[in-house]
């Protein structure tokens, strides 16, 4: 029996080759049908699922975005399927949300989708903060202030030495990233929304 609920948050993880996407939770095999069922169900994509404990977290989308309705209904979906084959044979906890604006990005097709964006990306050096210009099977080319802020990145190209540089991240190098939304594109994007 789920205790569900649906809140329009950010996820978290890595960049996984292939499957249902996922942190380093793994999900149990008895949740991975019934969450692609259920999407199949209400005509939503999966962009993350993972489960820590007894919570099972369950990111969805669509191409008129998600809102808590859509979580709503597929939460049901999703309960019901995982009560149907007895999920963890005692209670847990569902949470279902959208990735939001500042989504993180986990596998190569997220980040091809991200390309033009504003990313941040947590590499063995720390944060580098940069619009992200290509993402291929590999890794990842940035565009970021300064030649400075990317002394981890494999390759760099500095336009100037203190002007704009390119940066080349390997996937295996990254351990987090999500997309950046300035605050003026936040509230320009909230001002068109309620017109």
């Amino acid at each position: 029996m789920a205790t569900d609920e649906c809140r329009v948050t950010d996820g978290d993880g890595r960049p996984q080759a292939e499957g249902i996407r996922h942190s380093a939770f793994r999900l149990p095999p008895e949740a991975v049908e019934p969450i692609d069922a259920a999407a199949r169900e209400t005509g939503l994509e999966v962009y993350h699922a993972e489960m820590s404990g007894r919570e099972l977290r369950v990111q969805v989308e669509c191409s008129a975005g998600a809102t808590v309705d859509t979580c709503s209904d597929y939460s049901r979906a999703l309960s019901s399927r995982l009560d149907a084959v007895n999920f963890m044979h005692r209670q847990y906890i569902l949470e279902v949300s959208s990735p939001g604006i500042e989504r993180k990005l986990y596998r190569p097709e997220d980040y091809a989708k991200a390309v033009g964006k504003r990313v941040k990306v947590l590499v063995r050096g720390g944060w580098v903060e940069g619009m992200l210009e290509a993402a291929g099977p590999d890794g990842v080319t940035l565009r970021t202030e300064g030649k400075s802020q990317i002394a981890d990145c494999r390759l760099q190209i500095a336009d100037s030495d203190a002007g704009p540089a390119k940066c080349e991240v390997a996937y295996t190098e990254i351990r987090e990233a999500q997309i950046k939304v300035s605050d003026s594109e936040l509230f320009a994007r909230s001002r068109a929304e309620r017109n």
